[in-house]
């Protein structure tokens, strides 16, 4: 590791403290007790700061897969990878198991904390494992502000833990900033926030659907509600003929999604019609290499595609889009694009309609900054 006492020290508290034994051994980084006396001195201090847990999503199927001393290679790569992104603006310590502590001495300001944490997430995908081939691990962050936001480490730590809540529930691979008016209602523990969880969008995907009368307003709501919530950059449908019904998120950085070729995405399909991949490197050139042409054209850089169709009509694609930034595409993820593409596909069917038959729809653009 090359995250050591000498880049802490540049802080005044750590100046002047023996750190011989404030490093945890496995990562490297500061142990949990030595944040939270740092935590507790800035505050006494009154600097303002912003405070953060980092955890490493689906670390589990890392030890699954790779093994637990691989994972062990892993989780060090990862609290290095942390370490270089913040030295000189901050210090990372062990939470306990694959989560991680940050505080940024002097970063209050959201637009700051902001710029900050997007680096963080947009360079995730360099992070690499010895020995584990293959292997694409992301983060989610939550985050917090003092005083802005807690008076106390107590406080801090139950804020950070909503917003890391919710950006898991938006599908992992991303930060949240803690926002009053947005997320002093998550109780992490209370039914009520658990309705909002994918598990829940799945029971309500034939609603959004069927919320009116016109089948492109239904559609067009459903995908609203996919991108708003699981932030994805794009989705839309497409079929042999063109590409429908497009909604794409307000901070993608490509607005121009086109259209791929048919019968190439049918040829990733599985036997229950889907597809995806979690970063466009996973690929097989040999395989696949005029859709990763296409893709790469496009700046997507993670997807899935699940068929509509029904009794043997098909009608087409939902796509996901991702693009700068690789996606592990988690279970519930999928279950609602599946559910998704089949309720489309029941509903043309019943109606003897075509997606290429609807009315034609207008690009729109949701979502913002959460």
């Amino acid at each position: 590791m090359t995250n050591g006492a000498h880049n802490v020290k540049q802080f005044e508290y750590f100046a002047d403290r023996d750190l011989s034994h404030a490093f945890d051994l496995q990562t490297g980084v500061l142990k949990r007790e030595e944040i939270i006396g740092y935590v507790s001195y800035l505050i006494s201090k009154s600097i303002p700061f912003t405070f953060g847990i980092a955890d490493i999503d689906n670390f589990k199927t890392v030890n699954d897969t790779y093994g637990h001393v691989r994972g062990d290679v892993a989780l060090s790569a990862m609290a290095e990878y942390l370490c270089e992104k913040f030295d000189g603006i901050g210090v990372v310590g062990r939470y306990g198991g694959d989560e991680f502590m940050l505080v940024l001495e002097g970063y209050s300001e959201y637009k700051d904390v902001w710029t900050v944490a997007h680096s963080v997430n947009m360079d995730i995908g360099k992070v690499r494992a010895e020995g584990c081939k293959g292997l694409s691990m992301t983060i989610t962050m939550g985050m917090c502000r003092y005083p802005h936001d807690a008076a106390n480490f107590s406080e801090l730590l139950a804020l950070a833990d909503k917003a890391l809540y919710r950006g898991k529930m938006k599908g992992r691979n991303c930060f949240i900033i803690y926002l009053e008016e947005k997320h002093k209602n998550i109780d992490i523990n209370d039914a009520l926030e658990r309705r909002y969880s994918s598990t829940h969008l799945c029971s309500r995907v034939f609603s959004y659907l069927t919320s009116s009368k016109d089948m492109c307003a239904g559609i067009q709501t459903l995908f609203h509600k996919i991108v708003a919530y699981f932030m994805v950059d794009h989705i839309c449908i497409e079929t042999r003929k063109g590409t429908r019904f497009h909604v794409i998120h307000r901070l993608s950085k490509v607005r121009d999604f086109s259209k791929l070729d048919y019968d190439e995405i049918n040829n990733l399909l599985n036997n229950a019609g889907l597809a995806y991949f979690n970063k466009i490197s996973n690929l097989r050139e040999e395989d696949y290499g005029p859709v990763i042409k296409q893709l790469q054209q496009t700046q997507v850089s993670s997807g899935v595609y699940c068929k509509i169709s029904a009794f043997g009509n098909e009608y087409g694609f939902i796509r996901v889009d991702m693009t700068d930034t690789a996606r592990i595409w988690q279970q519930d993820d999928l279950n609602v694009l599946v559910i998704a593409a089949n309720t489309i596909g029941l509903m043309l069917y019943y109606q003897n309609k075509t997606i290429d038959g609807l009315p034609e729809c207008k690009p729109i653009l949701v979502g913002g900054e959460d």
